[in-house]
């Protein structure tokens, strides 16, 4: 794990205790497909690639495209949401 990412116990414990918000970078489809975290919000990859917001917590489907925030300073979730939902972390629409 880079000092830029937290596990999915981490992230989901710093969402519910500071409100820092969870970031999915995913389309709209695998999220109706997979399921997503409870209060995570859709964004563009590429608007938040270029100018990551720094208090969030970024999450894709393998931790592939969180790299990119994460190397300009964001935090990105170890695993992406494969790593999310085997770790037991609560999921709003899983089919």
């Amino acid at each position: 794990m880079t000092a830029a990412s937290v596990s999915p116990e981490e992230a989901w414990k710093q969402s519910q205790a500071t409100g820092r918000p969870i970031l999915d970078l995913r389309t709209r489809a695998e999220r109706r497909k997979f399921g997503y975290p409870p209060g995570s919000v859709k964004v563009s990859l590429l608007r938040h690639a270029l100018a990551p917001q720094r208090d969030a917590i970024y999450l894709c489907q393998h931790a592939v495209r969180s790299k990119l925030p994460a190397s300009r300073g964001a935090k990105e979730i170890t695993g992406g949401f494969v790593s999310w939902k085997n770790s037991g972390q609560p999921v709003q629409g899983d089919p």
